[in-house]
């Protein structure tokens, strides 16, 4: 993708954060990239469009960032899991999950994409983990990793949408305690040991 192309969508994601989807203008993005509208107008036909560019490529990069991540986990399917915990503590705040929650009520088409993407991201790597965990006798042999798969997928939804309300709260303690509870509703005996001694040596 064009540099330049890929410096607009990377600043409207960030004035986006600031002062949401709805407020920001096309003026204001072309004066924070130091360019006219006549050339943000060269690389994206409305403001809708470039909210579906900005957030496909946003979700692209997020999604080439876990695979780097998990690449280098060396352990076993657990491992992984609290390694993509520690991803989502350091990349995913509740800034994410406010601006996608102002798509849904003003942007809803753009809204409907970014969820299919982020559900075809977090599945694979869901999927892709549980047969690991099966392989290595981590995961119980009686689970359906098609269900689970879809059960994870909500579970993850359910915790980010809470970050939205009122009364939030701690955002890495409840991304911590939901997968615990993901791992215990499917880990083996010996998946359970190796769970408790991960808990304990990170204390």
């Amino acid at each position: 993708m064009d540099p330049e192309k890929v410096k607009i969508f990377f600043a409207s994601l960030e004035l986006f954060k600031e002062f949401g989807v709805k407020s920001v203008t096309m003026d204001q993005i072309s004066q924070h990239c130091g360019i006219s509208k006549k050339t943000l107008y060269k690389h994206v036909d409305n403001k809708l469009d470039l909210l579906h560019q900005a957030f496909e490529l946003a979700a692209g990069h997020m999604a080439l960032e876990l695979q780097e991540k998990l690449v280098q986990v060396s352990g076993n399917a657990i491992d992984q899991l609290f390694a993509l915990e520690q991803f989502a503590e350091k990349n995913l705040r509740g800034a994410e999950d406010r601006l996608l929650a102002q798509l849904d009520l003003y942007y809803p088409e753009v809204a409907q994409k970014v969820n299919e993407q982020r559900q075809t991201i977090v599945s694979a790597i869901t999927r892709k983990n549980l047969e690991q965990g099966l392989r290595e006798g981590l995961y119980r042999e009686d689970i359906n990793i098609d269900f689970i798969t879809i059960l994870y997928y909500g579970h993850i939804l359910a915790v980010h949408e809470t970050v939205v309300g009122k009364d939030t709260p701690n955002l890495d303690e409840l991304r911590k305690a939901s997968l615990r509870y993901h791992i215990r509703g499917i880990a083996s005996l010996q998946g359970l040991e190796y769970l408790n001694q991960k808990i304990h040596s990170n204390k």
